[in-house]
């Protein structure tokens, strides 16, 4: 699969559309926990630019986007925010929120995590004291990995967006167990899981997420675009 097919995949399965194509809601696998859809999420790939248009925006203000999205180049450098960034910013006023991040497949082949441990309905309580959140909605998250000390899951990963074809991944570590590399381990495991499943796992995150884009550089996962969102 091509990167830019892969990144209209990520699209989708971030966020439930409407009718017309446009984004409604985040794409959470419990509905209780879905927000609003951004009004414009842009991603680059290296062959060109996905975009979609939240069901809030005007069609006008679509329209004039479209416009300003046709003439941005096509770059090597994911790393680069779009050249219409001020347009954009401009067009969009007032903006209530702005995050940009990369996107990251997984390899061809992953390392083995003996360590993790699938966390299902059946050993929901070892999350109990350390992500308690899980206790009532593991069944809604899965895959769902977990490494486990004295008892107590201390890092977890888990299907954070779920589509027919692709999920997302989610990675939560405590503060006083990160660093050791747990994090990269449970995502590993998810990772080989969801492949179980005849779906494409991928990873997001902030580009000022430090930590996060450090698992990244330590599983080897490959930079395939670089998306930008508005509300």
């Amino acid at each position: 699969m091509d990167d830019l097919s892969l990144l209209s995949i990520v699209a989708d399965t971030s966020f439930t559309y409407d009718t017309r194509g446009r984004m409604l809601l985040t794409n959470e696998p419990l509905p209780s926990a879905r927000r609003p859809a951004p009004r414009l999420w842009i991603g680059h790939a290296r062959a060109g630019t996905v975009v979609r248009f939240g069901c809030a925006l005007p069609d006008s203000l679509a329209e004039h986007l479209t416009v300003i999205l046709g003439d941005e180049p096509v770059t090597p450098d994911l790393t680069r925010p779009p050249r219409a960034l001020p347009a954009i910013r401009s067009a969009l006023v007032p903006i209530a929120r702005e995050t940009a991040g990369p996107e990251y497949r997984f390899p061809g082949q992953l390392p083995a995590a003996p360590e993790a441990i699938a966390v299902m309905e059946e050993n929901r309580e070892l999350a109990r004291d350390t992500f308690p959140w899980l206790l009532n909605e593991v069944a809604h998250w899965q895959p769902c990995f977990a490494i486990v000390r004295d008892g107590q899951a201390v890092s977890v990963c888990f299907s954070s967006r779920i589509g027919p074809g692709a999920c997302a991944a989610g990675v939560e570590t405590l503060p006083e167990f990160r660093g050791r590399g747990y994090a990269s381990d449970a995502t590993v495991a998810w990772a080989a899981a969801v492949r179980r499943t005849d779906r494409v796992p991928f990873y997001g995150t902030g580009w000022e997420n430090v930590a996060s884009r450090g698992v990244a550089r330590r599983l080897g996962l490959v930079m395939f675009g670089a998306r930008m969102s508005w509300d």
